[in-house]
């Protein structure tokens, strides 16, 4: 496919990219590039190629002095997005859509809150004003011998089951792809084989994905008593207290509905990790749910400060007042559970999903058993009475995929998912 690509999508859930000073001012391309790229690597990984880390010292350089040609000396995603000494294949153009709202943010509180050098500061997610919606139509034009049939699959995988772009976590994301067709004959060209899913870095066929539906109750104003979202309606706490930057926003999330969005994942996120039994140790607990900040390499718990003794060398943790070299701090890390907003499908019936990367090798050391306990509390009741309250919703799982530990055919679960197969 060496001929100029148009994709048409269709925004389910809004599109974030990030931009200055984090306003997402315009849909940057390099974020949506940086999507896709993570999307193919560990497609790569899967499907029995190899992906180098590009945030290691291992990662790919071209050096045109070598004898080998660029495809010997790069890594299938470094030769398609580019790397030291090789420039990306293509080029993105991107339409920008809509702003999502006016004017400023809506914060989703946590119900949390933390002391800054300004005062108390309410925890939360934003619900970001100048993300986009609307259609976004992404022009994918060749430079040189480009191949963009893994462009794509990835975005019909993306429609399928999970979201672009980032803050997938936080519910942005998700996107219907047009009349797009996958052609799955760019798999020919990796090795083919199926290597043990021993890696510690995003490998296809460690992704777990699922999709729930639930109906809307006949009360309209049914929404404004889910948990996080019933906060920001009336810019107060549970204790009334209304901390910077909680603010009464029903207008602007009524309006929010109205267009068939409701931010669910905060609420969904704040459950999994601190509501559920979910047995983790401290470890796995931080790798799965993420850390916004660095943590101790004890008790893997946030608030760290410099040792008083030795502020330049040393750290110190007030959770399990351990003393350590600072460069043991253990950086901030992602979730790696996505939970998307909810999006209107029709009248009354409304969508969301929840996927994510849990891999064989490392956090958690029983993978399979942990996803089996994760699956069976999203289809309890605890979860939902807490994120709905009274409003008796229970939503529906009406799809689950994963491939076990002991599985390692990725071009076997990468068809099924594409052809709308459930597991």
């Amino acid at each position: 496919m060496n001929q100029p690509l148009q994709i048409t999508l269709k925004t389910l859930t809004p599109l974030w990219t990030g931009g200055v000073g984090q306003t997402c001012d315009r849909l940057h391309e390099t974020g949506l590039i940086g999507s896709l790229r993570w999307w193919y690597e560990a497609l790569v990984r899967g499907l029995g190629g190899y992906a180098c880390d590009p945030t290691s010292e291992k990662r790919c350089e071209y050096d045109p002095k070598k004898p080998d040609p660029p495809e010997k000396q790069l890594c299938a995603a470094c030769y398609l997005f580019g790397c030291t000494g090789w420039a990306r294949k293509f080029r993105l153009r991107v339409s920008n859509g809509q702003s999502l709202l006016p004017e400023r943010n809506i914060l989703i509180p946590s119900g949390r809150k933390h002391q800054t050098k300004k005062g108390e500061r309410a925890g939360g997610w934003f619900v970001f004003n100048e993300s986009r919606i609307g259609e976004i139509v992404l022009d994918l034009i060749p430079l040189r011998d480009a191949n963009l049939e893994p462009i794509c699959t990835i975005l019909a995988l993306i429609s399928r089951h999970a979201s672009l772009g980032p803050k997938g976590a936080s519910g942005y994301g998700v996107i219907q792809a047009k009349d797009i067709v996958s052609d799955l004959a760019w798999l020919q060209r990796l090795d083919g084989q199926s290597p043990q899913r021993n890696q510690t870095l995003p490998d296809f066929r460690d992704f777990f994905f699922a999709r729930f539906q639930f109906s809307e109750p006949k009360n309209r104003e049914w929404w404004q008593t889910i948990n996080g979202i019933r906060q920001a309606v009336n810019g107060q706490l549970e204790d009334g207290s209304s901390p910077s930057p909680l603010q009464q926003s029903k207008e602007k999330l009524e309006q929010l509905v109205n267009q068939g969005v409701l931010p669910l994942a905060p609420t969904i996120r704040n459950w999994l990790r601190y509501e559920w039994k979910h047995k983790l140790d401290s470890a796995a607990t931080h790798f799965v749910f993420g850390e916004a900040q660095g943590v101790c390499p004890k008790c893997y718990q946030p608030g760290i400060k410099p040792d008083k003794k030795d502020p330049d060398k040393k750290k110190w943790c007030p959770n399990c007042r351990f003393i350590f070299d600072k460069d043991k701090e253990i950086p901030a890390t992602a979730s790696k559970l996505q939970v998307s907003y909810a999006y209107r499908i029709n009248n009354q019936q409304w969508e969301f999903r929840i996927w994510g990367w849990i891999p064989c090798a490392g956090h958690p050391k029983e993978r399979d058993a942990f996803l089996t306990q994760l699956q069976s509390a999203l289809q309890g009741d605890s979860i939902w009475k807490f994120v709905f309250r009274q409003n008796n919703i229970t939503p529906h799982m009406n799809e689950w995929h994963m491939l076990s530990c002991d599985q390692a055919n990725g071009q076997a679960y990468l068809s099924d998912l594409l052809s709308g197969g459930n597991k």
